[in-house]
């Protein structure tokens, strides 16, 4: 896989420091039902093909018609099997909807490179990590002009 273009850095990594604005999926979210996250295939039905004539096509096919529980119209054609779900039940998705939490305010050590003292921040206020990151960007600026 490539590697995204970086400019070099004119510091060592011990002289930057990474900001960063967070909600992950395990903590900032929740599963849901179709209802709850407006799913189109609920919403609408939808369709599904799948390759019978190979293993994980022929599994797919076995899933839908025996253990399924969803409703459905069939037709197959050159080995192929099309199933066309009826609108109003539970997609094969798996959804999530966001919690009513305020998203991770992190600061860490370093840059792209790594985080040479381990250390990590978070902030509980949006204001206080601006402002932690104009302070930081002022000593960039200041240490940059002496050179």
């Amino acid at each position: 896989m490539a590697q995204p273009f970086r400019i070099e850095p004119a510091m060592p990594v011990s002289a930057y420091k990474t900001y960063a604005i967070s909600a992950p999926v395990q903590t900032h979210t929740r599963p849901a039902t179709c209802a709850e996250s407006d799913c189109v295939a609920w919403r609408n039905g939808w369709v599904t093909t799948v390759d019978v004539s190979t293993e994980l096509g022929a599994r797919q096919a076995k899933y839908i018609t025996s253990a399924s529980g969803r409703k459905y119209t069939m037709t197959e054609e050159s080995g192929f099997a099309r199933f066309e779900f009826l609108a109003g039940q539970k997609c094969f998705w798996e959804h999530r909807v966001p919690l009513d939490r305020e998203p991770l305010l992190i600061v860490r050590d370093g840059d792209w490179r790594g985080n040479p003292t381990g250390r990590r921040r978070l902030h509980a206020k949006p204001a206080d990590w601006v402002e932690d990151f104009q302070e930081h960007q002022g000593n960039l600026d200041n240490q940059l002009r002496r050179g």
